[in-house]
């Protein structure tokens, strides 16, 4: 059986053990508390966007799509660039290899319309696309999109969609190397 004086120096024990401890861990969770607060920050992902409107014409011969008429394009394209840079990943460490920015290409063509040579029939287009691509100074694009007879809706609509030819957009874009800004596009428009 222990007594009363074995007890309470037990007890003196503990609590000495438990002061030691507790400035031990309140020590260490300082430390690792500053190491966090004054450590660098890890560097952000760093973008650059670009809107550039271009007009844009051609024709899509009736020998190549098997139309009765050549169809004449004419409209806008919207080009947005987005040039991504992530400096953690384009900085190379021992053993790793730097990232290139990437760019991702929105294109927006469907303000184009295109006119029947023979009949003035209006078509319409879908023209849209996503591309993500390496960055370069200067790139060349091409893309495919569908181009159909207006017609009303209903049937009638459904029936032009699915008689739809492929159309293809040529581009061209020039990019600042110091800014990555998108500084000049062409383009021009036919079909396969």
């Amino acid at each position: 059986m222990i007594n009363s004086t074995e007890l309470k120096a037990f007890k003196l024990e503990m609590e000495r053990k438990m002061k030691t401890c507790r400035g031990i861990l309140s020590s260490l969770l300082c430390g690792a508390l500053a190491a966090l607060l004054l450590a660098p920050s890890s560097a952000l992902a760093q973008t650059t966007v670009s809107t550039y409107t271009i007009q844009v014409t051609g024709n899509a011969s009736s020998t190549k799509t098997g139309l009765p008429e050549t169809v004449k394009f004419a409209g806008p394209v919207v080009i947005t660039a987005t040039v991504v840079t992530d400096p953690a990943a384009s900085t190379p460490t021992a053993g790793t290899t730097a990232l290139p920015p990437a760019v991702y290409v929105s294109i927006d063509g469907t303000g184009v319309i295109g006119t029947g040579a023979k009949t003035g029939a209006i078509y319409k287009n879908i023209c849209v696309a996503t591309l993500t691509r390496l960055f370069s100074t200067t790139d060349a694009i091409e893309t495919t999109f569908a181009f159909f007879k207006d017609a009303a809706a209903g049937d009638a609509i459904a029936a032009s969609y699915a008689q739809s030819k492929t159309g293809l957009l040529d581009l061209s874009l020039t990019y600042d190397p110091a800014t990555m800004a998108l500084t000049n596009a062409t383009g021009t428009l036919g079909t396969l």
